[in-house]
């Protein structure tokens, strides 16, 4: 992760928007389970980011949940597979985005568990049920495999086009070496990873807004024990239930 490009980036965003709040992104600890960077303040206060919010094909589907494009959204069905994040890592984020796309707070979850694979079920406050397949056991050569869909009872929206079974890159590059992909996503953050384009544009996000904040500090919290609740209720066989 080029931090020091990314910070160079993010200061170039707020001279052209004129956004007077300051902050750098500093690496997360190893410890910590959500994105690979948080946001120091020019207070010294520490923001964790929840930079998938930021992706293009998450605020869509929300807008089509949320629009009225889909009538009576009523199952979210999550996959996510990696050889490069923890089981843990993968939790975090499916979590949020359960309780994000399906915009209501997790009422109760269960989790069956082998390894370093599990299906979660979810139940959201408003009566939705989410499930949710993580995977950590790629190999680590192999890009990432995920897929969001929103059910309803009129439609159904989906991050991925129909019948894909990986993520697909705009430009295909076959040479003697191998295969290259391209894809950006960005136009103005051109040469950036897309996991660094969105963490500039997350950090940018609570720049510019400074109520997103105090709003994703909570629910990093609440996702901390969300985490270590789905991993532990394997073991006793009961469901999680939340106020």
């Amino acid at each position: 992760m080029k931090l020091k490009k990314m910070n160079e980036a993010l200061q170039s965003l707020r001279t052209k928007y004129a956004v007077k709040a300051g902050g750098e992104l500093i690496k997360s600890p190893a410890s910590f389970c959500g994105a690979g960077a948080m946001l120091r303040l020019a207070d010294g206060s520490v923001v964790k980011l929840l930079p998938w919010r930021k992706e293009r094909r998450f605020v869509e589907l929300k807008k089509l949940a949320e629009g009225g494009t889909l009538e009576d959204v009523s199952t979210l069905r999550f996959a996510y597979f990696s050889g490069k994040m923890s089981l843990k890592q993968e939790l975090y984020r499916e979590l949020d985005l359960a309780a994000y796309l399906g915009n209501a707070k997790i009422k109760s979850l269960f989790t069956t568990k082998n390894g370093d694979t599990a299906n979660v079920v979810l139940r959201l406050a408003d009566g939705k049920s989410c499930c949710i397949e993580c995977s950590a056991i790629l190999p680590e050569n192999t890009e990432d495999i995920d897929r969001h869909e929103i059910i309803a009872r009129r439609g159904v929206a989906s991050d991925r086009v129909v019948d894909t079974q990986v993520p697909q890159a705009s430009i295909y590059k076959f040479t003697a070496e191998g295969e290259e992909r391209f894809t950006d996503t960005d136009t103005e953050l051109f040469g950036f990873e897309l996991e660094e384009i969105l963490l500039i544009r997350a950090a940018f996000a609570v720049l510019s807004d400074k109520k997103l904040a105090t709003e994703w500090n909570k629910a990093d919290a609440l996702l901390a024990k969300q985490v270590e609740d789905a991993l532990k209720c394997d073991a006793s066989g009961k469901p999680v239930s939340y106020k």
